[in-house]
């Protein structure tokens, strides 16, 4: 088979034109299913819209579009001219502290985009983008690439070495890097993926996450693409407005295999009523995926709880890790068990960086497990000075991959951080235990409290029980504090609307509930409004952006007045 995205799918168009290809679910719940000939046809008259405008292969094509059908085609049509699809979250996604217009400045001339596809939106930016870099041509809104002629527009087969496609990736702290995936890297994720999850044409994806992440850009429309699985879409904003659809929709188009982070799967359980559930069945679903972020173990179980009546099954509920720079999935639970998880010791872990078991209590802690390699994958575990730690030791979660980025675009220095050797550094931590990989939280952005050590992930728990909190939009970092020889401890957390809670209450009981389950003080509790708060493109929470935010003095001017709102 060949090891080139574009030949991939042109194969799956030529072998079966009239099958369904992908289908779009509405917000009132109605699916509209294309076929490979009409998706690709409309795709194609993109296509030749984009080449008037001068895009060719090898050129960088930015779409910046919510995640529904334009997005999806025009994302098609880049490809189908051979150039290199960067999608970054449009203006409905971005929160008060981010600028979009920064990152789209900086975004394009960093890699030279001749074209950009931009949200309607931003035409009040327009001039500020022309002028920003000639030879970048912008379009805006939904038509603006109607009309072409899909007959101009040849298949096109780039060479193995050529790129595929740029991801944005962390921004953590700053301005995102820009991975760079190859065109036989990205095909051998997605063979790995596709043995690891053992899917064939029988199954039906459903996705309702962004296409400017990982999840859904790799794990769900390049995948299905390229080995002709139906993939069935969902807007994100759909989707949080009214969680429901998403398990109706899994009902209503047979599909068989779905993806979503944690917090996805904790909003799902608290928000979907049995009365927008009626005549739903589950059973056929055999894959519930769950990554992207920490895996809450009480999160799973209580959605597994909630929806057996509907067919829901133990074994359906799966877990992933994975990352932009293996260009998608690495580990993945076993497709004939259930995910893993055990409990070890709260202490040991946070200040010896060992995992030991030790029976359920007050001391003890639950790490779910993200599964085990893909196929031709290795997981290693590695100390602060790069030695590879035994089983049940806490380090930097290392791959030895064969779909590994080629690098960072024009960053040489963290190219060099991320590779080494044979290995690619994935700037996260774990431990193994019995080749299961067990995600605690990510390197940089550890806390440490009189020796404790931990991971902002640790608090999302907790946080997800206090009612009146966005579930999964929250912040937490440590801020040196010389008089105490130590960090003192800052949360931040966007409110659900309208508030009908004191706000000094609420803090409060952030502080109770964090001081019960994680045994911690919390100096100060911030809560601001939604829109806050956001993850980078890639899915990640922004710990570290928002603490540089909170040491300016730029992040309180959103916090909410202590009284009722």
């Amino acid at each position: 088979m060949s090891d080139v995205l574009q030949v991939r799918m042109y194969e799956q168009l030529e072998d079966t034109p009239e099958r369904r290809c992908i289908g779009f679910l509405s917000p009132d719940g109605e699916v509209s299913w294309r076929t490979w000939e009409t998706f690709f046809r409309h795709a194609a008259g993109r296509a030749a819209r984009m080449q008037a405008e001068g895009l060719g292969p090898g050129d960088v094509c930015v779409l910046v579009l919510q995640s529904k059908e334009f997005c999806a085609s025009a994302l098609l049509a880049a490809l189908m001219t051979g150039a290199i699809p960067l999608l970054v979250a449009p203006p409905v996604i971005q929160g008060a502290n981010t600028s979009l217009g920064r990152i789209l400045l900086r975004t394009v001339r960093k890699t030279r985009a001749k074209l950009v596809v931009a949200d309607a939106s931003l035409l009040e930016l327009r001039d500020r983008l022309e002028r920003s870099r000639r030879g970048t041509r912008y379009v805006f809104g939904d038509h603006a690439l109607d009309g072409g002629d899909p007959s101009r527009v040849s298949p096109v087969a780039p060479a193995r070495d050529d790129w595929a496609a740029y991801q944005l990736t962390s921004g953590t702290t700053g301005f995102p890097r820009v991975c760079m995936w190859k065109q036989h890297k990205v095909v051998a994720a997605l063979d790995a993926m596709m043995g690891a999850m053992r899917l064939g044409r029988d199954d039906v994806c459903f996705n309702w996450t962004p296409l400017y992440h990982d999840m859904g850009l790799v794990n769900n429309f390049f995948l299905c693409l390229a080995n002709g699985i139906p993939l069935v879409m969902l807007s994100p904003q759909a989707f949080v407005k009214r969680p429901a659809l998403w398990l109706r929709g899994l009902a209503t188009t047979g599909s068989t295999v779905t993806w979503s982070p944690n917090f996805g799967y904790a909003i799902t359980t608290k928000m979907a009523r049995d009365r927008d559930l009626e005549g739903v069945r589950l059973d056929h679903v055999r894959a519930f995926w769950n990554a992207a972020e920490r895996i809450h173990l009480d999160t799973v179980l209580a959605f597994r709880d909630r929806f057996a009546a509907y067919g829901v099954r133990p074994d359906a509920l799966k877990t992933n890790f994975g990352c932009a720079e293996n260009v998608g999935g690495a580990t993945f639970t076993d497709v004939d068990g259930s995910f893993a998880y055990e409990w070890v010791d709260r202490m040991a872990l946070q200040e010896k960086r060992q995992a030991i078991p030790t029976p359920p209590g007050e001391n003890a802690v639950a790490i779910v497990g993200a599964g085990r390699p893909a196929p031709g994958l290795e997981v290693h575990i590695l100390s602060r000075t790069g030695r590879r730690l035994p089983d049940g030791h806490v380090g930097e979660v290392a791959l030895h991959t064969p779909s590994r980025m080629e690098g960072y675009l024009d960053n040489q220095k963290a190219t060099r951080r991320a590779i080494c050797g044979d290995l690619l550094r994935t700037g996260d931590l774990g431990y193994v235990r019995d080749r299961e990989l067990f995600w605690v939280g990510r390197v940089r952005e550890r806390i440490n409290v009189f020796g404790k050590k931990l991971d902002p992930s640790d608090f999302e728990r907790a946080l997800l029980h206090v009612e009146g909190l966005r579930p999964g939009c929250f912040a937490a970092f440590g801020v040196d504090d010389e008089g105490r020889g130590t960090q003192r401890i800052v949360v931040v957390s966007e409110v659900r609307e309208p508030l009908a809670r004191d706000v000094e209450a609420l803090a409060d009981d952030v502080r109770e509930r964090l001081q019960q389950e994680l045994g911690i003080d919390v100096s100060e509790v911030l809560l601001v409004p939604k829109g806050t708060l956001t993850k980078t493109s890639s899915g990640k929470r922004r710990h570290r952006h928002f603490r540089e935010l909170y040491l300016e003095g730029r992040l309180q001017d959103n916090r909410l007045q202590l009284q009722n709102a």
